[in-house]
């Protein structure tokens, strides 16, 4: 079973719960540890506990969360070196500040393709020192895994 702590962890930020679990379920089959957050709130609080190698945001968030919550993490974590990849819908106006995001994905997306861009990016960040990441809990792709392991479904 793999391990959060010797694998470069994945936030994605996704409102849409189907998305985010469709997400979250390719993604965990990657060399990764995911974790997922379904408001800018909830992912501040995260990147608060935990270093991530990458972010994964929906730039379409509603109440321009998007673009506020890559000022608020830049402005508390000013030394990261997280890759954000930005998901934009074309057809929607939405502005993206290159300083803030480090490639832009237009949807819809090729998932087997942004599992490989995803999955590539992460790889390529040093990860935090240990010491930095002693707080932070299990990666939710970790205790699914735990999950998996011991349903009796998979023993039957």
């Amino acid at each position: 079973m793999r391990n959060s702590n010797d694998q470069p962890r994945v936030l994605i930020l996704e409102d849409h719960d189907a998305l985010r679990v469709l997400l979250f379920t390719v993604l965990r089959h990657q060399p990764l540890a995911v974790d997922t957050a379904a408001s800018a709130d909830e992912a501040l609080e995260k990147t608060a506990t935990c270093n991530y190698a990458l972010i994964l945001i929906d730039m379409n968030l509603p109440d321009n969360a998007s673009p506020t919550f890559l000022r608020d993490f830049a402005e508390r974590h000013p030394d990261a070196t997280t890759f954000i990849i930005a998901v934009r819908d074309p057809k929607q106006d939405v502005v993206i500040d290159p300083n803030l995001a480090d490639a832009v994905l237009n949807k819809p997306l090729e998932i087997d393709t942004l599992a490989d861009v995803v999955r590539e990016c992460a790889l390529v960040v040093e990860p935090a020192p240990a010491e930095e990441a002693m707080n932070c809990p299990p990666a939710e792709s970790d205790v699914r895994a735990r999950m998996d392991s011991n349903s009796s479904y998979l023993t039957n």
